[in-house]
């Protein structure tokens, strides 16, 4: 079990964040791909960074947990943690348009279901591949190498394989064999435990992981090109999204998904606290500038529509990226300064240790009753 976190890893969250943020940054200004020159292609370009990011992120998770251990107090900090963002982004943005009356209504009960009611999709996503992470394990270590590569092969056949090639007759790769983003996070998780438990032979020399990223990631620019320079062909067939290649589970972003993850395992960087402290807020800013504030975030505040519009739109997204990434660090910062001297002391307490060390214990053995 690894008891510290590794910086080289920690340095991937915040460069995955990065991406998630660039992407929301183009997405949220509902821009519309009308005409192939120098701009629109970089701005369209950022649609691939959000899945990419979301994509290291969950694969990160399944590398680590398949050697981790379920603990109920981190459950109960995360789900305090979303609860706490929603309500008060909520009660925030409430107060901004104006709609005070709307901090009382029966809806705002919502507020404090945020997983439940899917407001973060991923969050509710990621929570729920936390729960069951100790079912996961004990199936995925009951597998033999082979086994468990084959389990891999299946699995991508038909979630990433198949929707790729049958997906320009409906426009994505997201609509075949009852496909769902839970069931490619799971896919994820499990590609990340493998990853963990037995390497990929593949890329045990490094510079592969680069020439796949590479590779994978021109594949996906020429894909925008091409499918705008044929566009009354590939309307015709049923595809009319240019950066046909965002989704997750497309095969060019899952081979550069695997191989960026890779290229940071390569790297070796010693602990670092600045950035595991940095790191360690990339939930926080998720929640933060993709929840309730998002419409002042991206229509009134950084008025995405307008910079786009500019001749250096890439120096604008940048810039904002950056910006958003570091006023939600500094809050969440803050955030875990207080929860040190609140929740963690509450959860520390003799009184609530032994509960959780219960429900910890019974979770367990319900999960090794399988």
């Amino acid at each position: 079990m690894i008891k510290e976190r590794k910086s080289n890893i920690e340095f991937l969250r915040i460069i995955a964040m990065l991406l998630i943020i660039s992407f929301h940054y183009v997405y949220k200004s509902n821009f519309t791909f009308e005409s192939l020159n120098f701009n629109s292609f970089i701005v369209k370009s950022f649609y691939y960074f959000g899945e990419l990011g979301t994509n290291i992120f969950v694969l990160i998770t399944g590398y680590f947990m398949v050697k981790g251990k379920f603990s109920m107090k981190k459950l109960i900090k995360l789900m305090l943690e979303v609860n706490f963002y929603f309500v008060v982004s909520s009660v925030i943005a409430e107060i901004l348009y104006g709609n005070i009356s709307g901090i009382l209504s029966f809806k705002s009960i919502l507020w404090f279901f945020p997983i439940i009611f899917g407001k973060y999709w991923f969050v509710t996503g990621y929570v729920l591949i936390y729960i069951f992470s100790p079912f996961f394990n004990k199936l995925i270590n009951s597998f033999s190498k082979e086994d468990f590569k084959k389990l891999l092969l299946v699995f991508l056949l038909l979630w990433s394989f198949i929707p790729t090639f049958f997906g320009v007759f409906n426009n994505g790769t997201e609509h075949y064999l009852f496909y769902s983003r839970f069931i490619w996070l799971i896919i994820l998780y499990f590609i990340g435990a493998y990853i963990r438990l037995y390497s990929i032979n593949f890329f045990k020399k490094k510079h592969r992981a680069l020439l796949v990223a590479v590779v994978s990631f021109i594949v996906m620019e020429l894909a925008i090109v091409v499918i705008f320079l044929f566009k009354d062909i590939f309307a015709k067939i049923g595809t009319t999204e240019v950066a046909y290649f965002w989704p997750p589970n497309s095969l060019p972003m899952l081979f550069l998904s695997v191989a960026v993850f890779y290229m940071f395992l390569n790297i070796n960087i010693k602990k670092n606290r600045v950035i595991n402290l940095f790191a360690s807020t990339t939930l926080g800013i998720y929640m933060i500038h993709d929840g309730p504030l998002q419409y002042f975030l991206w229509h009134k505040w950084f008025r995405i529509n307008h910079y786009l519009k500019t001749s250096i739109p890439i120096c604008y997204i940048l810039a904002g990226t950056i910006i958003i990434f570091v006023t939600c660090a500094l809050i969440d910062i803050v955030r875990q300064f207080v929860e040190k001297y609140t929740i963690d002391k509450l959860l520390n307490s003799k009184l609530y240790t032994k509960a959780q060390e219960k429900c910890n214990k019974l979770y367990l053995k319900l999960c090794n009753l399988l």
